[in-house]
């Protein structure tokens, strides 16, 4: 009886373990988009945490509540500021489509605020990622989750044959 309960809670464990580690093409394209815009920032995995945290990787891109839109879950206020627009209804609204639309444009913004809170806060990671999301008061438990989201990403191999190819020179 104890090797039967033995064998099913380690196949359990198993598949739990491989429900984990498993993304869809559409979520990888994500990861792999968005480590390789924050490598050259020394934010790769942090930038794949965060559109894991924040969007699924891609999955969710939306969020009426903040208005927050893209991978990054960046603020209408943020882009209409980039695109250097006056903070109407109807600009946010356009703005925020932006952030769904264009990953390039919606990763810039995010760059720009992950590095900006990296200045204020004299390179210190946690800090900084703290503030990304939860600005001067900060948000610890935010910190948590994507400490926790670059363990997976490390454990799950999602970014093992990239980074593969770029050791290789390729």
């Amino acid at each position: 009886m104890n090797k039967l309960i033995i064998t099913v809670l380690l196949i359990a464990s198993f598949n739990l373990y491989a429900n984990e580690c498993e993304i869809t093409e559409s979520q990888q394209s994500v990861l792999y988009f968005s480590y390789s815009y924050g490598k050259p920032y020394d934010l790769g995995y942090t930038m794949s945490a965060i559109a894991m945290q924040e969007s699924d990787l891609g999955r969710y891109r939306i969020n009426h509540k903040d208005p927050s839109g893209g991978y990054y879950h960046l603020t209408a206020d943020k882009a209409v500021d980039k695109l250097g627009w006056s903070h109407t209804t109807f600009n946010e609204n356009r703005a925020l489509q932006r952030l769904i639309d264009d990953p390039v444009f919606a990763a810039e913004i995010a760059i720009d605020t992950l590095l900006w809170w990296e200045d204020y806060h004299s390179g210190d990671w946690r800090l900084t990622v703290s503030s990304y999301n939860g600005g001067f008061q900060g948000n610890p438990s935010y910190v948590k989750s994507i400490v926790e989201n670059i363990k997976q990403i490390k454990r799950c191999g999602w970014l093992k044959e990239m980074l593969d190819t770029d050791s290789r020179g390729s």
